[in-house]
């Protein structure tokens, strides 16, 4: 099955055409292929894909408490008559309803401002969305936007388990040199093809391991994207003046090159079940890798941006508030037991050191206050914030 899936036939024959390819090219046909890609299916799915549970899915407190968010750059912004709310990845709406409800119950002043664009690569997704923020009577607030129709606008940047499913090259350290896996075919499957990497790359690692004081031992393997920096750049371009929020799986580069991470970061995912094989089931699995946070802070600082802090999503989500909600709930007399149970649950899975309150937090600047530091980052180093889960 996962080499007759319609993904894995057009890579089979580019391969078989033009020999080995990169796994970013693997990894972009089979999650951004035009018409076979996982990102790109018309059908809608339980979960990202129904493959995992992400944290907007789990409960409506994550965008709540994002809420708080979205109210403090409106504040540092000056509180302007138009704030434009950018969600990268926003699929069928969910997160922005989430948030939206709770500006309305909390800040309106911030919601009577607010112009809220969803960003995917799934327009499917995108005409869900509009319609049901039209059921709902939001459709005044929230319009749906191409990743290659996007303007510069001041605002809120929002990405939520977006860069881990950015395409990536695999490597390795092969006798002091870098060495790249590439992706070949062999008559019944798709294999792994060691091979010199093109002079950009290595290039790009190079400067990167240089600036972050990394030297890597032999045999180690890992992930490096080059199409992150891309995106963070266009985001950082796009963005006049504001605050960019990215959650995802990911580290600052010493974490995520640490001694026992040095066996590579990627995953496939396929109805809520893991896999180190990412040749399974082509275009029907999830792909990710974890995000080199540090790789993205040296991009965005490049391009004008200031980081505000490199923090976990449990302390990110309990700095914002995301306890007062539920404490807002115990006191309300007409909520059953299993309905507030379930909530408390909630919070603590999403906060949860071993799970998705390990997920880490970028904040990322520009044009702003000197002296502004965002609620929800603290000054400690991540380091210190996973030491402290």
């Amino acid at each position: 099955m996962e080499h007759t899936t319609a993904a894995a036939l057009v890579l089979r024959d580019q391969i078989e055409r033009h020999g080995p390819i990169t796994f970013a090219t693997f990894m972009s046909t089979a999650l951004y292929h035009p018409e076979h890609g996982y990102y790109r299916q018309p059908q809608r799915k339980p979960g990202r894909g129904g493959d995992f549970m992400t944290s907007p899915e789990l409960h409506p407190f994550f965008g709540n408490t994002l809420a708080r968010q979205v109210a403090e750059t409106w504040d540092v912004l000056g509180q302007p008559d138009s704030l434009v709310v950018r969600e990268h990845g926003a699929s069928s709406g969910g997160l922005a309803y989430d948030i939206l409800v709770a500006l309305h119950e909390k800040a309106p002043d911030v919601l009577d401002a607010i112009d809220y664009r969803l960003v995917d690569v799934n327009m499917h997704r995108l005409e869900e969305a509009i319609a049901a923020m039209r059921e709902v009577g939001f459709v005044d607030k929230v319009s749906a936007e191409h990743p290659d129709a996007i303007t510069p606008e001041a605002g809120l940047v929002l990405a939520n388990e977006v860069a881990d499913a950015l395409p990536t090259h695999r490597l390795t350290m092969r006798k002091g040199t870098l060495r790249e896996y590439r992706v070949g075919w062999d008559g019944t499957g798709f294999i792994d093809v060691e091979a010199e990497p093109d002079r950009e790359l290595r290039e790009a690692i190079t400067a990167h391991f240089a600036q972050q004081g990394i030297s890597l031992p032999e045999g180690a393997r890992f992930e490096f994207s080059p199409i992150a920096a891309e995106w963070i750049t266009q985001v950082a371009d796009n963005l006049t003046a504001g605050i960019a929020v990215i959650i995802d799986y990911g580290y600052d580069a010493p974490t995520l090159y640490s001694g026992h991470r040095l066996e590579g970061t990627l995953r496939g995912y396929y109805q809520h079940t893991a896999t180190d094989d990412p040749y399974q089931r082509v275009g029907q699995q999830d792909l990710t890798a974890h995000v080199d946070f540090s790789y993205l802070t040296e991009t965005a600082t490049q391009r004008g941006m200031r980081n505000l802090g490199l923090t976990t999503q449990s302390e990110y989500l309990t700095r914002l508030g995301l306890g007062d909600w539920l404490m807002e709930l115990q006191l309300q007399s007409d909520v059953a037991v299993d309905e507030y149970y379930l909530a408390q649950h909630a919070t603590m899975r999403l906060i949860d050191p071993a799970g998705l309150g390990r997920f880490g937090v970028l904040g990322l600047g520009k044009n702003l206050p000197n002296d502004f530091r965002p609620l929800g980052f603290t000054q400690r180093s991540f380091a210190e914030e996973l030491a402290s889960l």
